[in-house]
C-alpha cells in the first residue's frame, strides 16, 4: 500500500496538471471559434449589403433614371438598408446600419461610436474595415464598420450643393444636409454588430463535451494504473506461511 501511496503521490498530480492544461487549450480553443465564426457572420452581413450596393448602383438606378428624375428606391443605402432590414426582423440581434457623419437620410445619422469609425476609416493608410468587441449588457458584441467611399462622380450629382440637387430629393430630404460631399471622400460607413453569445452557446457546448471526455479519461487513466499496480504488487508479495 504505502508504494501505491508513493506512485499516485506522483503520477496523480502529473495527470491532474495534464488534464487542466489540456482545457486551457480546449477552452481557449473554443472561444477563438466562437469569435472567428461571429467574424465571418458579421463579414457576411456587410458582404450582402455591399452586393445590394451594387446591384442598386448598376441596375436599379439605371432603371428608374431613364423614367424618373429621382426615386429613393434608386438610393443604394436605401436599398441596402431596407434588404438588410427585413432580415433582421427574424434575427433581432443582428444590426445592420447605414451611417454616415452628414446624411441627407436622417436615419443615416451616426451615432457618438459609428462617427468615431468613419473618422478612423477616413484616416490615410487606414484599414479596409475597422472591427472592435464591446461589452453591452445583453453580452459581449462584434461591431464592424467598412468605409463607403465616393468613387462614382456621379454622385455628387445629388450630394454637390443642393441647387444642383434633383427637386423630388429636396422635397423627400430637405437641403440642411447630405451635401458638400467630395469624390474619393469617406462619408459613411456600413456597420454591423453581431452578439458572441450565439457562437459562444455552440463553442461551450463542444468546451463540456471535450472536458468530461478529458476528465473521464483521466480518472480512467489513474484508476487503471492503481489496479495494475495494485496486480503486480500482490504478485511479487512474500507468501506467507
Amino acid at each position: 500500500m504505502r508504494t501505491i501511496l508513493k506512485v499516485n503521490a506522483i503520477v496523480v498530480p502529473v495527470v491532474l496538471a495534464a488534464t487542466t492544461a489540456v482545457l486551457v487549450l480546449v477552452r481557449n480553443f473554443a472561444d477563438q471559434t466562437a469569435l472567428e465564426e461571429t467574424l465571418k457572420t458579421a463579414q457576411l452581413l456587410v458582404s450582402a449589403g455591399q452586393a445590394t450596393f451594387d446591384y442598386t448602383v448598376e441596375q436599379v438606378k439605371p432603371a428608374l433614371e431613364a423614367k424618373y428624375e429621382f426615386m429613393v428606391q434608386s438610393v443604394s443605402s436605401y436599398a441596402a438598408s431596407e434588404t438588410i432590414g427585413r432580415m433582421q426582423r427574424q434575427f433581432e440581434n443582428y444590426r445592420y446600419h447605414v451611417a454616415a457623419l452628414n446624411p441627407t437620410n436622417k436615419r443615416d445619422a451616426a451615432d457618438a461610436w459609428e462617427a468615431d469609425a468613419i473618422r478612423r476609416l477616413a484616416l490615410p493608410n487606414a484599414s479596409d474595415r475597422y472591427t472592435e468587441i464591446r461589452d453591452l449588457k445583453e453580452g459581449r458584441v462584434v461591431f464592424m464598420a467598412v468605409p463607403i467611399r465616393i468613387s462614382n462622380e456621379a454622385c455628387l450629382a445629388c450630394h454637390s450643393v443642393p441647387d444642383a440637387a434633383p427637386k423630388m430629393l429636396i422635397d423627400t430630404y430637405g437641403a440642411d444636409s447630405g451635401f458638400g460631399w467630395k469624390l474619393n471622400e469617406v462619408i459613411a460607413a456600413q456597420v454591423v454588430s453581431v452578439p458572441i453569445s450565439v457562437a459562444q452557446t455552440r463553442a461551450d457546448a463542444l468546451f463540456h463535451s471535450v472536458m468530461l471526455a478529458v476528465v473521464a479519461s483521466s480518472a480512467f487513466i489513474v484508476i487503471a494504473m492503481n489496479g495494475a499496480l495494485f496486480i503486480v504488487l500482490r504478485k511479487r508479495a512474500p507468501i506467507g506461511r
